[in-house]
């Protein structure tokens, strides 16, 4: 089996080729939380080695983020509920079922901002049974826990490998599974390709109110 991303039919040997892609539409809305330090449309480089070397971000690492700094990325959701689970239930928050527990410090300083897309997109589509199916994968690749996140940014390299024209990857969010969560990459997207705005600080008592309520949905408290 060949993969060709988003273009082709078959590979030179004549064996079908396996279109990974779907394409998002110019006007397409995400949500994305992150540092006020930084713009809403802005992409992270921090290579998740560097992330696991260092104290200060070691156990921080995104799901599909570059090994070494080769790319920037930029992870959004759905919706603000999927964008919220996603940023923050995980690691120590969900351990233990019986102290699903959110400190505000957690809040200081994150703001959540909205995307809009400039131009249309082709994400390497793994939602689901089949979308992962299409590069021999299952739901380990996007609902495995942080202990594996080493092996699943080696996925993303290889998947940027097959599907050179690929601008991100799409997948079901593990915290909200009915919604979706994706992941950008800076070289794959033109300037001003993406458009964004601050909408909340999430540590103002507006912000903090929009965390109580989401978090209580998952079975879990600020506090």
């Amino acid at each position: 089996m060949a993969f060709a991303g988003c273009e082709g039919v078959v590979d030179e040997g004549g064996w079908p080729i396996v279109r990974m892609c779907r394409g998002v539409a110019v006007g397409s809305a995400f949500w994305r939380i992150h540092g006020d330090r930084h713009d809403a449309d802005s992409f992270r480089d921090t290579g998740a080695i560097d992330k696991r070397a260092d104290p200060a971000t070691h156990g921080l690492e995104g799901r599909f983020d570059c090994q070494a700094g080769e790319y920037g990325y930029l992870y959004a959701g759905e919706t603000k509920k999927s964008t919220i689970a996603e940023a923050f239930l995980r690691g120590p928050v969900v351990v233990n079922p019986s102290a699903r527990f959110l400190r505000r410090a957690k809040l200081a300083h994150r703001v959540l901002s909205r995307l809009r897309l400039e131009t249309e997109l082709q994400l390497v589509d793994i939602r689901g049974a089949a979308g992962l199916g299409r590069i021999g994968q299952d739901a380990w690749l996007s609902a495995c826990d942080e202990d594996d996140y080493p092996l699943t940014q080696e996925w993303a390299t290889a998947i940027r490998r097959w599907a050179p024209d690929a601008a991100g990857l799409v997948w079901m969010s593990k915290r909200d599974n009915v919604h979706e969560a994706v992941v950008l990459f800076s070289d794959r997207i033109a300037a001003a390709g993406i458009a964004g705005r601050v909408v909340r600080r999430l540590d103002s008592p507006l912000g903090e109110s929009l965390m109580s309520k989401t978090l209580a949905e998952f079975n879990a408290v600020l506090g």
